[in-house]
């Protein structure tokens, strides 16, 4: 009788046991602020269940967690932008929490879950929009379209990484998302004071946008050309020195390019997206004349790029390397992925922080556009 009680004491407590280390601790929570959306991602150290009743009311979206173990308890979080207001996470119902949005306008939204990859764990995404908001960024690229009729021409700068997605990390611990912003804006700046262009970012702060939406930022912009900035990174602290991408469809240059195409490809997995990257049917694409052309003006572009950089920094190759970066893919416009220096290379951490190597980096990527401008009036007069 002793015995049996035993067995079934254990069998209880190896229950209890098992439901414990079924649920997972909610770790943090961070909030990204876009011009039309607002992102929430919670980490975990584990997968939780969740669902998101029917709203009872259109400002307020609720989400209940099972398993899921608040550590710190009930939590505020304020965020006060164009679309949220409030967060509040607190426990729920038996073993779980709920997680409620005060919204400021009524809203949609979209809740996935990110699966752990590098350092990052689980992770639970809401993605929070306003239709009026998205609209209105719209418009407002599309409205530059209008400068064609003046011979304006149009750059889209792309500023790589952003929110959720830090980028290279620098021995300083200088993020590349940050780096990359800042000359995307002295960039502008010059290109803008140029007199020749008018130039737009695809982020113009810290939050994360998909590869595939740079692309579709840049084409309802009516870019011209389209330049994307990084900074390398490595784990040889020696490597060094500036490079430049192209696209291309039929393998990459070598195995260095082919693995840096892989990392950047990547930034969706860390930023994090609901939908794996668009895909056009690469048959097709070979087969299409304008995007063979589209590659060759963007080593063309790429080359000038190159020859202007090398002047401020060691460059890693005399021409422009090439792979199938995501970012590089819009059919007709000519784009190049500027590396601009190793930020995990202390020497260049430093000349990335300051900012007369920044202006110097744009004023070499000036001065290739506009080599570069007469190329596209002769493909305008040509009707290209």
């Amino acid at each position: 009788m002793k015995k049996g009680l035993l067995v079934l004491f254990s069998l209880i407590m190896g229950l209890t046991t098992g439901d414990a280390l079924a649920a997972c601790r909610l770790l943090d929570i961070r909030q990204w602020s876009a011009p039309d959306h607002t992102r929430v991602v919670i980490d975990l150290d584990g997968t939780p269940s969740y669902e998101v009743p029917p709203p009872t009311n259109p400002l307020i979206l609720r989400m209940n967690l099972s398993k899921v173990v608040l550590p710190r308890g009930k939590q505020e979080i304020f965020v006060n932008d164009q679309v949220i207001t409030k967060v509040r996470v607190e426990p729920g119902e038996k073993d779980g929490a709920e997680v409620i949005l005060l919204l400021t306008k009524p809203a949609r939204w979209e809740v996935f879950l990110l699966k752990p990859y590098l350092d990052k764990p689980d992770r639970l995404v809401i993605d929070v929009s306003r239709p009026d908001l998205e609209e209105r960024e719209k418009a407002e690229r599309q409205t530059s379209q209008g400068l064609k009729s003046k011979k304006t021409k149009i750059v889209v700068i792309d500023p790589g990484h952003g929110g959720e997605d830090p980028g290279a990390i620098g021995y300083r611990k200088t993020l590349e998302k940050d780096i990359v912003l800042a000359m995307a804006g002295r960039l502008q700046k010059a290109l803008d004071k140029s007199g020749e262009v008018r130039a737009f970012l695809t982020r113009r702060g810290d939050y994360f946008v998909s590869l595939n939406d740079r692309i579709k930022i840049a084409q309802e912009y009516g870019a011209d050309l389209f330049v994307s900035l990084h900074t390398n990174g490595s784990k040889k602290r020696q490597a060094r020195g500036t490079s430049i991408y192209c696209l291309s469809l039929q393998g990459a240059s070598d195995k260095a390019t082919e693995l840096l195409a892989q990392k950047e490809n990547a930034s969706d997995l860390v930023g994090g997206t609901s939908w794996p990257p668009a895909r056009r049917d690469l048959d097709s694409i070979l087969l299409d004349l304008e995007q063979t052309h589209t590659i060759n003006e963007s080593l063309h572009l790429g080359g000038l790029a190159l020859s202007e950089l090398s002047r401020l920094n060691p460059i890693q190759f005399t021409q422009p390397r090439q792979a199938s970066f995501a970012v590089l893919k819009a059919p007709s416009i000519p784009s190049i992925l500027v590396e601009a220096a190793y930020i995990t290379n202390p020497v260049e951490e430093k000349f990335l922080r300051q900012e007369r190597f920044q202006l110097n980096v744009t004023q070499a990527i000036v001065a290739a556009v506009k080599k570069f401008l007469p190329l596209l009036a002769a493909k305008d007069l040509s009707g290209g």
